[in-house]
């Protein structure tokens, strides 16, 4: 069985379904046929469809003649729709004709006959129309004269020809008062007073000004008059190039966000003029945490004092010395649901440490901040985050941290850098901390260079950096925690009262966990075991299930360590399973950070330089005059008492000297086989000296050559 639709869609009518505006030019069986006003696209609705898109009011339906009416009533108004579109005077004026109007209607109601002459000055209605008009709008008198000194305005009257123009244009456009508006302002001649050519021109000046170099405007158009190409049509009908101030006509008709973006660029148009966001991003504390760093416009020095001095850029160092200036980062994390400030740092750079010491801060009770720098009130309570929201810079955006953050169960959002609007919350904060704390301060910038006339940020500095930091801590604390808040989702609550209500009425608090700290927010450090347990930046920590792993023996670890809390931390292994738990074995370290631990070794061993020289000295002769009366060390000053290294250097040669057996050697003999041979032609040789030469035939020898060497008489007859 076909559908039958339960609304009428005539042909001709607009739907305005999907945030587009359709135009339907026909019906099928199974649908209307659309066709996109803007781009053409033709498609297929179905019955089932549009009718449910109007019941749940996603889709409006205009039928042709109300958009007939519509057109007409805006090519009679200009544009205007509404009677909210007019002016205050026109609403003034609007109301008066609209009484006189209704007034009317009230008299042929009574069955008068209103006609031109009878409602002109002196017309026999004239008087009970304006009474009745009165009445109908609530004044006093209609229409006075002009006073002088501050003029009165009033409403003058028109004859009864207007009046009654007033009156059939009232109901023919269905009764709206907007067609009682002033259209004195739509006479004229309406044609195009510039030219084509003209009107071209006017663009390319236009488009060449909307650069970030910003020119200016009249030396822009002498060079594009000398650059701009006129056809000969042009110059035969009389060409000139625009005014100064048609241009600047113009240029004020723009809109403000092509201006901005085409002056100054998109990217600060976004930032500053662009749309905001008004949705409720996180609903329960801790569930949506937002993170930035701003460079703060303040100098601030660690000794309260202003030196210089001249520095070799090649030979600074890293570390800030004593009372040196600089400007320092300021590292920032609210909570969504209540804006409440979780975390803040200070530091020389924007990198991955800082944001870890940040996340370290929000996972932690604040309660040492509190009482060192004298707050009142009671710091955001630690929490487990859920969403962590910051942008694409480099303090963010990298490996550590996203570690930390993957191993800690956060759900990372990363925003696009540059664009305030996908973190609005946390950009609110650096605004409102400058205006309330940083601009009362000595070594305030100001908000961008030039601002500060006739001040000397460098030369005013008192502020050190621990004096700042409890200002902001304090500021904070104290009152922006506590100050009624109108952003998204607050209605003027304070972050505080915020997140009260939300643990009491919505969901309490998720507790963050130690171990994964230690784990993933805390340091890593590899080290060595030993029989007393494990170091860690020299700090001892022992477990009984260290020592049961160990044996006693050394072997290399990984030392898993809480900055803010040196009482516990975690031992990891290559090829082991278990994550061992070990404890602090020095208690003077239990209640210290790492920094203060580390100051306080660095505090212990640090020495006098005079002092450091005069105890050397001691340390010295004492050393020396233990070493006379042992007895043990000879006196130097005597030449016998020094070994003579080359009577060292004989002895060892005749130590390495060894006894053999002289070889002998070999004379000459027979080969073997020849032996009896007695022709005196038996070669001799050495045995030993045999090589592959020596199988060769010797060269024929002359019979008269007597042999060489030692030899026997030959034998010529037998003894026997």
């Amino acid at each position: 069985m076909s559908y039958v639709p339960l609304y009428r869609v005539p042909t001709g009518s607009r739907l305005l379904l999907d945030g587009r505006d359709w135009l339907v030019t026909g019906r099928g069986e199974n649908g209307y046929a659309v066709e996109g006003v803007e781009d053409g696209e033709c498609l297929t609705f179905s019955f089932q469809r549009v009718d449910q898109t109007i019941k749940d009011r996603n889709c409006e339906v205009i039928p042709p003649k109300d958009i007939e009416k519509r057109d007409a009533l805006l090519r009679f108004t200009g544009g205007l729709e509404v009677f909210e579109q007019l002016s205050e005077e026109q609403q003034r004026d609007v109301r008066y004709r609209l009484s006189i109007v209704l007034a009317i209607d009230a008299l042929e109601a009574e069955g008068k006959k209103v006609t031109q002459r009878s409602i002109n000055t002196g017309g026999a209605l004239r008087t009970v129309l304006l009474k009745r008009a009165a009445e109908i709008h609530g004044a006093d008198v209609f229409s006075g004269p002009l006073r002088g000194g501050r003029v009165t305005l009033t409403f003058n009257v028109p004859e009864g020809r207007t009046l009654k123009k007033y009156h059939s244009t009232y109901h023919e456009f269905g009764e709206n008062p907007i067609v009682l508006m002033e259209r004195e302002h739509m006479k004229g001649n309406r044609n195009q007073r510039l030219s084509p050519l003209q009107e071209i021109y006017i663009e390319h000046v236009l488009a060449l000004r909307q650069d970030p170099r910003q020119f200016k405007l009249a030396e822009l158009l002498k060079l594009a008059n000398s650059t701009f190409h006129i056809p000969p049509k042009d110059v035969a009908a009389g060409f000139k190039f625009p005014s100064l101030t048609t241009i600047r006509t113009r240029i004020r008709a723009i809109s403000k966000f092509v201006e901005e973006g085409g002056r100054n660029g998109w990217q600060y148009a976004r930032n500053r003029i662009g749309a905001g966001t008004t949705d409720i991003r996180a609903l329960y504390y801790g569930e949506d945490v937002q993170v930035d760093q701003v460079y703060l416009s303040l100098f601030t020095d660690t000794g309260g004092t202003v030196q210089a001095r001249r520095l070799d850029p090649k030979k600074v160092p890293s570390e800030l010395e004593s009372d040196e200036i600089c400007r320092l980062w300021l590292h920032v994390m609210i909570d969504i649901a209540t804006r409440l400030p979780l975390a803040w740092v200070i530091a020389k750079s924007a990198d991955a440490d800082h944001t870890q010491a940040l996340l370290r801060m929000a996972t932690r009770d604040k309660t040492r901040e509190k009482v060192r720098y004298d707050c009142i009130k009671d710091p955001a309570p630690p929490v487990r985050m859920m969403k962590f929201e910051a942008d694409n810079g480099a303090a963010t955006r990298n490996g550590p941290v996203y570690g930390a953050q993957l191993g800690a169960g956060m759900t990372l959002i990363p925003g696009r850098s540059y664009h305030s609007i996908d973190k609005p919350h946390v950009e609110r904060i650096f605004g409102t901390s400058q205006w309330a704390v940083l601009n009362f301060l000595p070594g305030y910038t100001g908000s961008r260079p030039g601002e500060l006339k006739d001040y000397d940020p460098k030369g005013s500095v008192a502020v050190t950096h621990n004096e700042f930091y409890g200002q902001i801590t304090r500021y904070f604390v104290d009152e922006y925690s506590h100050t009624p808040h109108f952003g998204v989702g607050m209605f003027g609550a304070t972050p505080w009262e915020k997140m009260l209500d939300i643990a009491k009425n919505y969901r309490q608090l998720d507790p963050p966990t130690q171990r994964e700290r230690c784990l993933h927010l805390g340091v890593k450090v590899n080290a060595t075991t030993t029989s007393n347990g494990v170091k860690a930046f020299n700090i001892p920590f022992n477990s009984g299930a260290l020592l049961n792993f160990t044996g006693g023996a050394s072997r290399k670890v990984t030392v898993h360590l809480d900055p803010d809390d040196l009482r516990h931390a975690y031992v990891s292994a290559k090829g082991h399973a278990d994550i061992i738990e070990v404890d602090l074995s020095m208690t003077a370290f239990a209640d210290l950070t790492l920094e203060e631990a580390i100051e306080l070794m660095e505090e212990a061993c640090r020495r006098d330089p005079k002092a450091q020289e005069l105890h050397n000295a001691h340390l010295k002769e004492a050393r020396a005059r233990r070493a006379r009366e042992s007895g043990y060390f000879p006196d130097t000053r005597d030449p016998s008492n020094y070994l003579n290294m080359n009577e060292l250097r004989r002895r060892a040669d005749r130590l390495a000297q060894v006894s053999f057996r002289p070889k002998g050697e070999t004379g000459p003999t027979a080969r073997a086989g020849l032996l009896t041979d007695r022709t005196g032609l038996t070669p001799a040789f050495k045995v030993g000296e045999r090589s592959v030469a020596s199988n060769a035939k010797p060269p024929p020898k002359d019979q008269n050559s007597r042999p060489t060497g030692k030899t026997f008489t030959p034998i010529k007859d037998s003894k026997l």
